[in-house]
This record gives structure tokens, sequence and C-alpha cells, in this order.
């Protein structure tokens, strides 16, 4: 792999990180704010408006997966805070198709 290859790919590791994380956030306040909510509130909101949350971080994680495959190919190794957050993602996946 040429330098140039492992400068892409980290970067693509980093955005898809940032992302990920940022789609975290939003879950956890969404969760947060419609907890103290009427059941049929809560409902309704997971199906339109929290739907769209959940579908971000599905394509967060994914892409976090399939950027750490990429940056992995170069050679390179994540250092434990990529690591935990890539052990995240895939623990969410895994918790969807469950």
């Amino acid at each position: 792999m040429t330098h140039h290859d492992e400068a892409v790919a980290t970067d693509r590791l980093r955005r898809a990180l940032l992302a990920f994380r940022t789609a975290q956030t939003f879950l956890l306040a969404a969760h947060r704010q419609i907890k103290t909510s009427p059941p049929a509130e809560m409902e309704t909101f997971w199906i339109g408006p929290g739907r769209h949350i959940e579908v971000n971080m599905r394509a967060t994680a994914t892409e976090v997966g399939m950027a750490f495959k990429a940056f992995s190919a170069t050679g390179l190794v994540a250092d434990d805070d990529d690591l935990h957050r890539m052990t995240e993602a895939r623990r969410y996946l895994a918790k969807g198709e469950a």
C-alpha cells in the first residue's frame, strides 16, 4: 500500500467514527427526550423521526465496519479508542440482527 492509500483509509475511518459517535449522541438524546412520554406518543415518535435516527445509526455503524476493513487492509493498526468504537458499532449491528 502507498502512503496515499494509508491516508485515504485513515481519513475514511476517522470520518466514519465521527459520524457514528454523532449518531450515538442523537440516539441517546432521543431516548432521553421520549422516555417520559405516554406509550402512544413514544410509538408515534419511533415510527417517524425516531426511525430516521435508527436508520442513520445503522448506516454509520455499517460504514465504521467497512472503513475499518479498508484501514486494516493497509496494514495500519487502530488505537484503543477507535477499537472501542468499532466494537460498539459491531454490537449495535449484531443487536439489530437478533
